[in-house]
């Protein structure tokens, strides 16, 4: 195994979640109804909840506008919020399709939606009754494959950190 292929491996994996992390968040703003991470930017950024709170005077179309990219800029600001909670459920299976050479598009795809689930029935509080999920958890299992999929066309597709003739070498 050369440097160089170590060196681009990790830089795929590395830049492949980013990515994920940044397309599950955004589906997750512009999807979920009433979803965007305002509460969260609130409590850990100086900035308060004012800043998604904005009253504009003017053209519906421009209206649509600035909503776009109030959402996309929430988006990528939830996307540390994701990638943060995301991390070490994430890294086991990354390092699992490495170590295994799990380059399936279905095993990225489904460990992206079962991180999704799992850190939602982990972190969501039901406001009354039994329910462990919200009413709209199927988006965020459909975030979560988005997630890994994006993951799969970046670095997934070529895993197996030990190289493509790493095999051929012990024979």
């Amino acid at each position: 195994m050369g440097a160089i292929h170590l060196f681009g491996r990790l830089f795929a994996i590395i830049f492949g979640y980013c990515l994920a992390v940044v397309a599950a968040s955004l589906f997750l703003t512009f999807y979920v109804p009433d979803w965007t991470p305002v509460e969260w930017v609130s409590q850990h950024w100086a900035m308060g909840s004012d800043f998604y709170a904005y009253e504009y005077r003017g053209s519906a179309e421009m209206a649509d506008t600035i909503d776009t990219v109030a959402r996309v800029i929430m988006g990528l600001m939830g996307a540390s919020a994701v990638g943060t909670m995301a991390f070490v459920p994430a890294g086991l299976c990354i390092v699992a399709s490495e170590a295994l050479r799990l380059r399936s598009f279905i095993y990225h795809v489904l460990a992206g939606g079962g991180i999704s689930l799992a850190l939602l029935a982990v972190t969501f509080v039901p406001v009354s009754g039994p329910s462990r999920l919200p009413d709209d958890w199927n988006l965020f299992l459909a975030g979560g494959f988005i997630g890994g999929f994006v993951y799969w066309l970046i670095a997934g597709r070529g895993a197996g950190i030990a190289g493509p003739n790493a095999r051929a070498g012990r024979a």
